[in-house]
């Protein structure tokens, strides 16, 4: 095996990356539940195992509110693994929906103000997968990407074929009116957009770019991954600390980081769901979220909106 050309090139552009400084090295840590956000370091995973490393403590870690490790959310998850069992047991279509699932759809629909949500097994998937259904729906869209969007919404727009991508300056409204203004007035259009931007942190004029979107004839995606949980009234994002949500035609999140659990969803109108769950591949053909997850994250959603402090 080590002799195909395909080897041969992962060893060179190896030693590539390292001699650009580029390589990953993974850090053994081991999460203290009772502790966060310290935790324990080793030498390897052994160590790690052991618990024998020096204790760190963690800021980098995207459970920005600590609700992975809250007793209600981890007895949750405990609760459903043992009326459930560890998994799923297959993809929706074929094992059917648990009811967790769609309790917690249903949650973060009204979350965001919205007619239904739909589950992906992460943050990164519910991206791609969404925005490659939108965008190969009918011919001739053309998706306005600002240029900071994170790369699962790059995937999207990329694996979208017969689509075209118009690249805007990032969080320049000026420059995105001009493109839009340039692109043919019958052609569906789309801008997907981020509030808070994961690269450094500054947020978008919701407001305004759900403006220039009436005013051009397009639907607009906001990914808020890093604001659900932390903005606005219940930890709904900003769109909703400023008071525009409903001008967003799709609103995508995760569970993954100010929820502190797992997974990834989209909201919008119940046809556009619908739409979505008949025929993105990235739901359709993938396992569903285990019950202990689902679970989790419904305790986690309902408490910080409860205790939105």
């Amino acid at each position: 095996m080590g002799g195909h050309p395909f080897y041969r090139f992962c060893r060179s552009a190896l030693e590539d990356i390292r001699k650009q400084g580029r390589y990953r090295q993974f850090t053994p840590l081991a999460r203290q539940a009772d502790r966060f956000p310290v935790y324990e370091q080793g030498g390897d995973v052994q160590a790690v195992a052991a618990a024998d490393g020096r204790e760190v403590v963690v800021w980098s870690a995207n459970d920005y509110l600590g609700m992975g490790v809250e007793p209600a959310v981890v007895e949750a998850a405990i609760a459903a693994i043992r009326e459930h069992g560890a998994g799923a047991g297959g993809t929706r279509n074929i094992a059917g929906t648990s009811p967790l699932h769609a309790a917690l759809e249903a949650e973060l629909a009204d979350l965001h103000g919205k007619e239904a949500g739909l589950l992906f097994v992460s943050g990164y998937v519910s991206n791609q997968a969404s925005l490659q259904a939108i965008l190969t729906s009918m011919p001739g869209w053309i998706c306005f990407s600002d240029r900071q969007n994170h790369a699962s919404m790059i995937a999207g727009i990329k694996g979208a074929r017969g689509a075209s991508c118009v690249i805007f300056e990032h969080n320049d409204l000026a420059d995105l009116e001009a493109k839009l203004a340039a692109a043919p007035k019958d052609a569906p259009k789309l801008i997907a957009f981020e509030s808070v931007y994961s690269m450094d942190g500054d947020i978008s004029d919701i407001a305004a770019t759900c403006a220039l979107a009436r005013k051009y004839g397009a639907m607009t995606y906001l990914d808020e991954v890093h604001a659900v949980g932390l903005y606005g009234p219940e930890g709904a994002g900003v769109a909703r600390r400023d008071g525009v949500a409903d001008q967003v035609d799709i609103i995508e999140g995760t569970l993954a980081k100010g929820f502190g659990v797992h997974g990834g969803y989209v909201t919008g109108s119940a046809e556009l769901i619908d739409y979505l769950r008949s025929v993105a591949s990235g739901f359709i053909f993938t396992t569903a979220l285990p019950p202990s997850v689902v679970a989790a994250a419904l305790a986690s959603v309902r408490l910080v909106r409860r205790e939105s402090w």
